[in-house]
C-alpha cells in the first residue's frame, strides 16, 4: 500500500517524549473523498441594560475540528484485493480494527480512549476522535456488508504553553523545508525544530524515508507541523 495513504496512529500517552509508544495504526486504503475543517471563534456578548446589542468581546479560539470521509470496500476492487476478495468479514474486520485504533472503547491501560495522530501528505496532526459514523451501502446475498462509507470527526489537540498558536492544519507555517547538510541526522533536526529528538520517526514518515539513518546532503526535507508537547 502506498506511503501516501492517510494513516490514523494511536499512542499510549499524550507527550512526544521517549516513553511514548505507538499502540496501533489504521491505513485508509481509499484516501478520503472529502476533508472538512471547521474553525470556531468564541465571543462573549456584553450584557448592557436598555440596549438591543453591543460589541461582542473576543473570548478564545477553540481547537480546530476536522473530519474525513472514506470508503472501506470488500468487493476486491481495491489495492488490497487479495485480502478482501472472498472474505465475507473483510469490511466488518476493518471497521473493528478502526474502532480499536481510534479508541471507540476505553483503553484499559490508560483508562481513556487512545491518543491519536492523523498523518497524510505533509502534515501530522495530534487529535482525538469525537465521532465515528458508519453507513453500510452494499451487501452480499447472505447480508454481509461489502462496502461501507465512514466519517471520522476529530478534535485537534493543542499542547500546553501554546497559547495563541494557530491551527496546524491551516496556519501559514503549515509546510517548512530544510536542505540537508553533511552531518545532519533526523534526531538532531527534530531536537532543533521540535525540542524533542524522539520525533525523528514522524519526520521519517512525513518524508517517506526508508533509510533515515543516512541522509543525503542537498535533499529537501519537509518539516511537518508536529505538536511535541500536546497534553
Amino acid at each position: 500500500m502506498s506511503e501516501s495513504n492517510l494513516k490514523i496512529i494511536a499512542y499510549d500517552s499524550p507527550s512526544g517524549g521517549k516513553k511514548r509508544s505507538e499502540i496501533g495504526e489504521f491505513v485508509v486504503v481509499f484516501n478520503p473523498n472529502t476533508f472538512s475543517i471547521a474553525n470556531t471563534i468564541q465571543y462573549k456578548q456584553p450584557k448592557t441594560k436598555g440596549q438591543a446589542g453591543g460589541d461582542p468581546q473576543f473570548e478564545k479560539i477553540p481547537p480546530l475540528q476536522f473530519s474525513v470521509d472514506f470508503t472501506i470496500d470488500g468487493t476486491g476492487v481495491g489495492p488490497d484485493r487479495s485480502a478482501a476478495k472472498g472474505n465475507a468479514d473483510y469490511v466488518k474486520n476493518q471497521i473493528k480494527k478502526l474502532r480499536e485504533v481510534t479508541g471507540c472503547n476505553i483503553n484499559g491501560d490508560i483508562h481513556r480512549p487512545n491518543f491519536l495522530a492523523v498523518l497524510w501528505g505533509g502534515f501530522y496532526i495530534e487529535c482525538v476522535l469525537t465521532t465515528l459514523n458508519v453507513v453500510y451501502n452494499l451487501f452480499d446475498k447472505e447480508g454481509s456488508p461489502l462496502r461501507a462509507k465512514l466519517t471520522c470527526s476529530f478534535l485537534e489537540r493543542i499542547g500546553a504553553g501554546k497559547d495563541g498558536r494557530q491551527s496546524r492544519l491551516e496556519s501559514p507555517d503549515l509546510t517548512k523545508y530544510l536542505v540537508i547538510k553533511a552531518g545532519d541526522t533526523l534526531d538532531l533536526i527534530a531536537d532543533d525544530y521540535y525540542d524533542d529528538p524522539s520525533w525523528y520517526l514522524q519526520l521519517a514518515r512525513a518524508n517517506k524515508l526508508k533509510n533515515f539513518r543516512k541522509l543525503v546532503p542537498g535533499t529537501r526535507l519537509i518539516l511537518p507541523p508536529i505538536n511535541p508537547d500536546a497534553v
